[in-house]
């Protein structure tokens, strides 16, 4: 039964980015039937709403920034395969919590459900994301624990897994790089403007019951879209970017 579980986790971890489709198609169905309702924004108002769900989505990917931003090398990779780790990273981000890019990821997954408003379809984005990325997280710690022995059970025992303990920080030991962080995560910002952009067009042509699109969508897309291609044109085709990634 454990290598049955570790071998669910393993395919989890490989198409950990994949999976979320699901709860984007049930999210279609969700803004379909409620378009004009928003349970959260009718208890909070438009405004409390707003600042709620770009608080969130805005604290999630400063969390990722400042794993990515003083992450040194070979302490993690964007591997899809296997688990990659050379050195164990127990400073800045990771001296409070074990998993900060998982905590990142759930930020910005409920920014974008609070988004959405449906009070129901929030709780069932929480219980994917914790049935997704638990096993996940477990995969990690098991992996870490075999490859830094006694190194990561002490790391362990004084940094919880996915709650963090503030008073625990610990500066980093590298200097922070604004490009490290610009060339590694502009695709998850690109996909989490590119959620928030479907979400209005969604509740705009479903409220109108044609398809439609405003003038301040089609800025927001074009915005995104120049946003996109300067920073792939800078990864590939310059030498902005530090080659360490």
């Amino acid at each position: 039964m454990k290598r049955f579980n570790e071998n669910i986790a393993k395919q989890l971890f490989r198409y950990r980015g994949q999976l979320p489709l699901i709860l984007v198609s049930l999210a279609i169905i969700v803004i379909y039937n409620y378009h004009s309702t928003s349970f959260i924004e009718g208890f909070l108002g438009k405004s409390i709403h707003i600042f709620l769900f770009s608080f969130l989505i805005f604290l999630g990917h400063l969390s990722r920034a400042l794993v990515i931003g003083y992450r040194g090398v070979h302490t993690s990779g964007q591997n899809r395969h296997n688990q990659v780790a050379e050195e164990l990273n127990t400073t800045g981000l990771y001296s409070i919590v074990r998993h900060p890019l998982y905590l990142g990821n759930f930020l910005i997954w409920n920014g974008i459900l609070v988004l959405i408003g449906n009070l129901w379809f929030l709780f069932l984005g929480c219980c994917f994301f914790f049935i997704l990325y638990i096993p996940i997280m477990k995969l990690e710690n098991n992996f870490l624990k075999k490859k830094f022995g006694e190194e990561y059970i002490i790391w362990a025992k004084s940094t919880n897994m996915f709650l963090p303990a503030l008073k625990m920080m610990r500066r980093p030991k590298v200097k922070f790089s604004f490009k490290i962080v610009w060339k590694n995560e502009y695709p998850g910002i690109i996909s989490t403007l590119s959620s928030i952009w479907f979400i209005f067009f969604l509740q705009l042509i479903f409220s109108k019951g044609i398809i439609a699109i405003s003038f301040p969508l089609i800025i927001f897309a074009i915005a995104i879209f120049v946003f996109g291609l300067t920073s792939r044109y800078l990864k590939y085709k310059t030498k902005f970017f530090p080659k360490i990634s």
